[in-house]
């Protein structure tokens, strides 16, 4: 069984896939990434905030085995299965492992392009940490979005004592429990956190920020890290996606498109019930493309996508984190882990990413 196979993504998605792909003899890999290090984009919050480095070589997270590319795709070409880089050279391959990843979208707020920054990319947080550097210690820095990423961010940056922190959001904590969500705010009360909840954000300027009712507050620095959008790369390519621009995969996460793509990750939409955008979907699914491609290289049937997820865990600071269960829907449940032995679980959670790939196929789906 010979054939190259061409990761499109050095994310969890992409790495995980890539270490499982390697382990088969015969199968050539090369992983295209438009940086040379793995971000881990659950860790930008601590990057920001000046607590963890986020990053490191992909030549230290992958098999030596795998070849790696640095440059940006710029082009699928499906019909003869190569992709053109920024550099203008082309990478044929046998099979397509698409997996770019998504980036902050914030496109419904006037002005957060040009007067707000967001952490869903490397190049992203490194502006952020760029202007929260230049602050003055007791600044105001508004964090937009009670999401996950929105939690953690604010918690991280109170903690650090040396900004003032103000969240607004709809809702805080939309997919944890009533419990959960309460304890977010126990924590925030204590690190100084302010909420501003039952709010949208409409307009963002240099030193204010305007509600949907009309109130307008003052700000030093606004984050914000309230929605995320996949890689167009699939829909410039004329591949078939979703209106998001998320490639479109069937149960096997074989591309609609073509047989000799598949996808993984935030960047890719399976059917009408999509995978949470994380990398606790990331991980196992990019290790369930390259058993597809193998699958297929052996001439065997790949075998759908089985959904079960167990819980969502985020940090709150360095000291207190949260772990919230759930049903194998992802729907939250009433029992959760508080404290520091929650801090020990989530910390082995974003450890535990970084050996993406050395789990056999998806089984269990993690959020964290």
């Amino acid at each position: 069984m010979n054939a190259d196979v061409l990761v499109l993504g050095g994310g969890y998605a992409g790495i995980s896939a890539a270490k499982r792909l390697a382990r088969r003899p015969g199968v050539r890999v090369t992983l295209l990434n438009p940086v040379p290090d793995f971000v881990e984009r659950i860790r930008l919050h601590q990057y920001l905030a000046g607590t963890h480095t986020a990053h490191r070589p992909l030549r230290d997270v992958l098999p030596d085995a795998v070849r790696i590319v640095t440059a940006t795709a710029r082009l699928i070409d499906a019909r003869h299965q190569h992709v053109r880089t920024d550099s203008g050279d082309d990478i044929g391959y046998d099979h397509l492992v698409y997996t770019p990843g998504s980036h902050t979208d914030a496109t419904d707020i006037a002005g957060a392009a040009e007067h707000a920054v967001s952490l869903g990319t490397r190049a992203e947080a490194d502006r952020a940490r760029s202007r929260l550097a230049d602050l003055p210690t007791g600044a105001t820095v508004t964090v937009i979005g009670g999401g996950l990423t929105g939690i953690e961010t604010a918690a991280e940056l109170a903690e650090t004592g040396a900004v003032r922190v103000r969240l607004v959001t709809g809702e805080l904590g939309h997919s944890l429990s009533a419990r959960a969500r309460a304890r977010v705010r126990t924590v925030f009360a204590a690190l100084g956190v302010t909420v501003v909840d039952r709010a949208a954000v409409v307009a963002i300027t240099g030193a204010e920020i305007t509600l949907a009712d009309g109130t307008v507050l003052d700000t030093d620095l606004a984050i914000t890290a309230t929605a995320f959008a996949p890689s167009d790369l699939a829909r410039s390519s004329g591949l078939e996606v979703d209106a998001a621009g998320a490639l479109l995969v069937d149960d096997t996460l074989v591309s609609t498109s073509t047989p000799s793509i598949v996808g993984a990750g935030d960047a890719v939409a399976l059917g009408t019930n999509p995978l949470r955008m994380s990398c606790q979907a990331a991980v196992p699914c990019g290790v369930h493309a390259a058993e597809t491609v193998l699958r297929v290289l052996a001439g065997r049937e790949p075998k759908p996508l089985r959904r079960k997820y167990v819980g969502q865990a985020l940090s709150l600071g360095r000291r207190e984190a949260l772990v919230q269960l759930s049903d194998l829907a992802d729907r939250p449940l009433p029992s959760i882990l508080t404290g520091r032995p929650a801090a020990l679980v989530k910390e082995q959670v974003c450890r535990s990413t970084v050996r993406g790939g050395q789990i056999g196929p998806l089984r269990t789906s993690w959020t964290w």
